[in-house]
């Protein structure tokens, strides 16, 4: 065994898309809960960049930079042999990578559909496979209720899509799917499955997204800042959650889909007319 293995009594969390916003905000609060962190992302100098930055404020946790791509099962592989090797356990997972593609179903190409799919949604489906094995044993060795936890951060939008958004909202709708499979899939292992779903958040999304975002959209400086959100997902961590819903807006569209689906779909063609 490595010796740097099983050495930590601090649970260990690994984030996915950790190089900049909601994720990059979520290794400063479990790092600061106690946790050692594993910040996974395509950009390690930006990883680098943040981790160093942390050691001189949480100097009793490990806070560790992979690089990986969730769309390559040898670089999802690797990651995973590094977490086996330089911790031997995982207590949670946060599934957070992923990208936004703006566009109406017709003018998306086939080939954005598959890469974003494969980005936010396989990819999800990647690390989870690869975690379970550690996921298992870091809950039976707990006595907790829940011995290990996957957070899936989801959207409003994967609750109810909107248009001009349909390839970022079939990625999350197919993530609530896979987690509502998950749920009675590990219950019985005392394997939480939790989902946050974020509205609009002050983050690089909007930029980094593909395609022209509609002018008649929400803006995100009216968003939730990255880092309430982050405060979620350790919520989450600790325990079952079917889904937090977060922002007002993003409530009452929820609520609103539930009442009356017809009624939001005439509220949102004046999305569609104006954007």
């Amino acid at each position: 065994m490595n010796p740097n293995q099983m050495k930590t009594t601090s649970p260990v969390v690994l984030i996915t898309g950790a190089s900049s916003g909601i994720g990059a905000e979520a290794v400063d609060v479990f790092a600061a809960a106690g946790y050692d962190v594993i910040m996974a992302a395509r950009r390690l100098d930006r990883l680098i960049q943040h981790s160093d930055a942390l050691k001189t404020t949480y100097p009793n946790q490990r806070i560790v930079p992979l690089e990986c791509d969730v769309c390559s099962d040898t670089s999802v592989e690797q990651l995973f042999v590094t977490v086996q090797k330089e911790f031997g356990k995982l207590n949670v997972l946060v599934n957070n990578a992923g990208y936004g593609v703006y566009g109406s179903v017709e003018e998306t190409s086939i080939a954005t559909y598959q890469q974003n799919m494969e980005t936010n949604y396989i990819g999800a489906i990647r690390c989870t496979q690869r975690a379970l094995p550690l996921l298992r044993e870091a809950a039976k060795a707990s006595k907790a209720r829940w011995g290990a936890t996957i957070v899936m951060v989801s959207s409003i939008v994967g609750r109810r899509a909107m248009p001009r958004l349909s390839s970022y909202s079939a990625t999350k709708f197919a993530m609530e799917a896979l987690s509502e499979s998950l749920r009675v899939e590990l219950h019985d292992e005392r394997i939480a499955v939790s989902v946050v779903n974020p509205g609009a958040t002050k983050t690089e999304f909007g930029d980094s997204a593909v395609g022209n975002r509609p002018s008649s959209f929400l803006s995100f400086e009216r968003g939730m800042a990255p880092k309430e959100v982050a405060e979620v997902i350790l919520k989450a961590a600790k325990g079952s959650t079917r889904n937090q819903y977060l922002t007002l807006p993003g409530k009452l569209g929820v609520f609103a889909q539930w009442l009356s689906p017809r009624l939001l779909d005439w509220a949102m063609l004046r999305t569609w007319r104006n954007g």
